[in-house]
């Protein structure tokens, strides 16, 4: 799990886009796992899911019916689906809002909305454009654990974010400025009390 920081306009959102395949590069290759991560289509390769800044859900569609889009997408069955969805909404507490169009969500509700379809489709490859930015303390620790969670079930997870305390419970931080990388750690923080700086956001 890895934190990319830096000011507004340092190039966080294009980073993230090169990875997911999204842009391509003026110089030498993305890859995941030893393949391009981009498509002919320039679309995400699979198993890429991503939490736009923007949210990019479908206002005129609901909550649930924005996740199980994603779900279909990926080929999950017709059937199986739904429950997948809602577990996921109900992951980072917006399960209530299931049946509620989009549009009448609230910014910080539609956030974890797009947050619980890219928790979805277990994605080996998880791209987070400042998934906390609408977020109270409370929510936003849910969701930090939610993301943590899919890192230690194996995705390779990216978290662009102006949190430090988000940034100081990811394995790593890629600080940029002006588009390019001016500092790369691995991190060692002790951050509020504890001994574990990733205790805060284990899964409840």
């Amino acid at each position: 799990m890895v934190a990319v920081t830096g000011p507004s306009g340092a190039g966080k959102t294009t980073l993230l886009s090169l990875l997911a395949g999204l842009l391509e590069p003026t110089g030498g290759a993305v890859c995941f796992a030893g393949q391009a991560v981009g498509t002919p289509e320039a679309g995400p390769r699979p198993g890429t899911a991503l939490v736009l800044q923007g949210h990019g859900l479908v206002p005129v569609l609901t909550a649930e019916e924005n996740v199980l889009v994603a779900l279909r997408a990926i080929g999950v069955p017709a059937p199986q689906a739904p429950a997948r969805a809602i577990a996921a909404l109900a992951r980072v507490g917006v399960g209530d809002v299931a049946d509620r169009l989009v549009a009448e969500l609230s910014g910080g509700q539609a956030q974890r909305v797009s947050v619980s379809r890219a928790l979805a489709v277990e994605a080996d490859l998880l791209l987070a454009d400042e998934p906390t930015s609408e977020l109270d303390e409370t929510n936003r620790d849910i969701v930090v654990a939610e993301l943590r969670a899919e890192a230690d079930r194996g995705a390779a997870v990216v978290v662009a974010t102006h949190d430090p305390e988000v940034a100081a419970v990811c394995d790593g931080e890629v600080h940029l400025v002006d588009g390019m990388v001016c500092q790369a750690l691995d991190l060692a923080v002790v951050a509020d009390g504890y001994t574990d700086p990733h205790e805060r956001f284990r899964r409840r």
